[in-house]
C-alpha cells in the first residue's frame, strides 16, 4: 500500500510539473516575435523593382529589410531594379544560394516566385502584394487597399471644385485594380456629381509616361489628383502642383515638402513594418504560405497631418468617414 500511495504521489507531482511548463507557453502573435540572438543563422535576401532611393515603395522595403537584421540579427542581402521579366532569375539564385526566406516586393513577381517555390519546398517565399498563396511555402502580405482607396476618393471628393478628381497608379495588379474600384466608390458616396478619372502607367519609373498622364488629366479639369506611383509618381506629381488650383494626395510616405500647400495629404504606408511581419510569421513558424492583410486597425496605414489643408468641418467629416470605414461600418471589400 505504501508503495501505492508512493506511486501515486510521484505520478501527480509529474503531471503537476507538466501542465506547470505547458501553461507558461504562449501562443505566439505578429506583435510578440523571437528577439536577436547575438548570432544568427536565418538568412533572408529581397528582390525589388526599383530603387532603394525612391523615397517610397522600394525605400520601404528596403527599410524593411533592416528592420529584419536587427531584429534578428539575420544575414540579409537585396538586389535592387529587376524587372518582372528579369525577377524569376534573381529570385532563383537566392534560393539556390540556401537563403531562408527570399522575399519579392512586387506584384509582377508573382509567376516567378510560383515558379520557384515549387523548385525549392524548403525555403519561404513571401511576394508583398496581395496573393492568396500555395498553401505550403509562398505566401504574401499586403495591405487592405480597399480602405485607403475609398478615403482617397472621399477626401478627393470633398476638395474637388472642379467636380473631377484623378487617380494614377503604376500597375494593374489586383492589389491596385481594388484600390482604384474603392477610389470610385468613395468618389461616389462623397459626391455622387464628381467625375472619377484613373489610369494604370504600367510602369513605376516611366517618369515621362507620369507626368504626360497626370498633365493630360489636369487639362481635362482634374483638379485633385492621388498619385501612386513610386518613382514616375514622383515626378508627375512635381509637374501638376506648379499648376494654379490643383491639389495631391500623395503615397507611402510623406510627401508635403515636394510642394507644400498642394499636398493635401499623403496616404502613409508603413511598408518596413508590413515587410517585418514576413520575418516575425516565419520565426514563429506561422508561414503558411497564405495571404496576411493589415490595415488601419494594425496601424500599418496612417495619413500624413492634414496641416490646415482641409477646414475644421472637412476634417471632422474625414474623421467620421474613417473610423467607420476601420470599424467595418463601411464596406470596402473589393
Amino acid at each position: 500500500m505504501q508503495i501505492q500511495s508512493l506511486f501515486k504521489q510521484m505520478t501527480l507531482a509529474a503531471l503537476a510539473l507538466f501542465f506547470a511548463i505547458s501553461c507558461s507557453r504562449s501562443t505566439p502573435n505578429v506583435n510578440s516575435s523571437p528577439e536577436a540572438s547575438t548570432s544568427s543563422s536565418f538568412r533572408v535576401a529581397m528582390v525589388v523593382p526599383g530603387s532603394k532611393d525612391d523615397n517610397s515603395w522600394v525605400q520601404g522595403c528596403f527599410e524593411g529589410l533592416n528592420l529584419i537584421k536587427d531584429k534578428f540579427n539575420a544575414q540579409v542581402d537585396f538586389t535592387e531594379n529587376i524587372d518582372d521579366e528579369d525577377s524569376e532569375a534573381a529570385i532563383r539564385k537566392y534560393a539556390q544560394s540556401g537563403y531562408d526566406l527570399v522575399i519579392a516586393a512586387s506584384g509582377g513577381y508573382i509567376k516567378a516566385a510560383e515558379k520557384v517555390a515549387k523548385e525549392f519546398p524548403r525555403t519561404k517565399f513571401a511576394l508583398v502584394t496581395t496573393y492568396p498563396g500555395n498553401n505550403q511555402n509562398l505566401g504574401a502580405v499586403a495591405f487592405r487597399s480597399g480602405e485607403v482607396g475609398y478615403l482617397t476618393g472621399a477626401l478627393a471628393a470633398m476638395k474637388t471644385k472642379s467636380n473631377k478628381v484623378g487617380y494614377i497608379v503604376g500597375a494593374a495588379y489586383p492589389v491596385y485594380k481594388e484600390e482604384e474600384a474603392l477610389f470610385r466608390r468613395g468618389v461616389k458616396a462623397t459626391n455622387s456629381s464628381v467625375q472619377a478619372s484613373t489610369a494604370f502607367l504600367n510602369s513605376w519609373v516611366d517618369t515621362e509616361k507620369a507626368t504626360k498622364v497626370a498633365t493630360e488629366m489636369v487639362a481635362s479639369g482634374v483638379d485633385v489628383l492621388t498619385i501612386n506611383a513610386d518613382e514616375a509618381g514622383l515626378a508627375a506629381l512635381k509637374a501638376v502642383t506648379q499648376k494654379p488650383g490643383v491639389l495631391v494626395i500623395g503615397w507611402a510616405k510623406d510627401q508635403y515638402e515636394l510642394a507644400p500647400s498642394k499636398v493635401l495629404t499623403s496616404v502613409l504606408q508603413d511598408i518596413p513594418n508590413l515587410v517585418l511581419n514576413v520575418a516575425v510569421l516565419t520565426q514563429q513558424g506561422r508561414w503558411e504560405g497564405k495571404l496576411y492583410k493589415f490595415g488601419l486597425k494594425e496601424k500599418i496605414y496612417d495619413f500624413a497631418p492634414f496641416r490646415g489643408s482641409l477646414t475644421s468641418q472637412e476634417e471632422e467629416t474625414f474623421k467620421t468617414i474613417r473610423e467607420a470605414v476601420t470599424t467595418g461600418k463601411i464596406d470596402v471589400s473589393p
